[in-house]
């Protein structure tokens, strides 16, 4: 059952991993039908997503996640050292979300229309598809990490697709160890930051 615990884990991101176990086969058709079937603009296909299991494949997505200039200023590791791979990749599951569709405006568009920028599409209902995933994800007893920083054309080419966009990784945490620990370099602790959500609720 969904609590407040529940939603305010789901935004944390999982370091590090325990592969000694193995999605259960139930949950992933859950995690299936989470990306499917979950508000999208008009009810269209804006993406498509991979799941994988094949440890070599995610292992080489997971080499193209060194992240380098970090956009933040206030981010610790920004001068003088160098960006670690995003380790929250190597998860018992990775699932990366995509799309290869044709986002130009159609001829049938009036004037008004023609500049219109489809793309807006893909990140909305993308998004949305990630986060229904996420929180099913972690009702289920699940762990999270999302990662937006990789050499998307490298991960296409590893699994012959076409603009990459997101990685998730899903699985059981490492008990033993802190979650922000990097999984192959325990003396590497990822920083984290609080944030402060303002919300305006206005009544009749």
């Amino acid at each position: 059952m969904i609590n407040k615990d529940i939603i305010e884990q789901s935004q944390r991101c999982q370091r590090n991993w325990d592969l000694t176990k193995s999605i259960k086969d139930e949950d992933m058709d859950l995690f299936k039908t989470a990306v499917s079937q979950c508000p999208s603009k008009q009810q269209r296909i804006w993406y498509n997503v991979v799941f994988i299991k094949n440890r070599k494949i995610i292992e080489d997505i997971y080499n193209c996640t060194a992240f380098f200039d970090y956009p933040f200023e206030d981010y610790p590791d920004k001068d003088g050292k160098e960006g670690k791979t995003n380790s929250q990749v190597l998860a018992n599951l990775l699932v990366v979300f995509n799309s290869d569709y044709d986002l130009r405006p159609k001829n049938t568009l009036d004037e008004t229309q023609k500049d219109f920028d489809l793309s807006l599409f893909v990140g909305e209902s993308m998004g949305i598809a990630a986060g229904y995933l996420n929180l099913t994800a972690h009702m289920l007893g699940y762990k999270t990490g999302y990662c937006a920083g990789f050499n998307k054309e490298q991960v296409d080419k590893i699994l012959g697709s076409k603009n990459s966009k997101l990685l998730m990784g899903i699985g059981y945490p490492d008990k033993t160890r802190d979650r922000k620990e990097h999984h192959l370099d325990p003396s590497y602790i990822f920083p984290s930051y609080d944030k402060d959500i303002k919300i305006r609720v206005i009544d009749d």
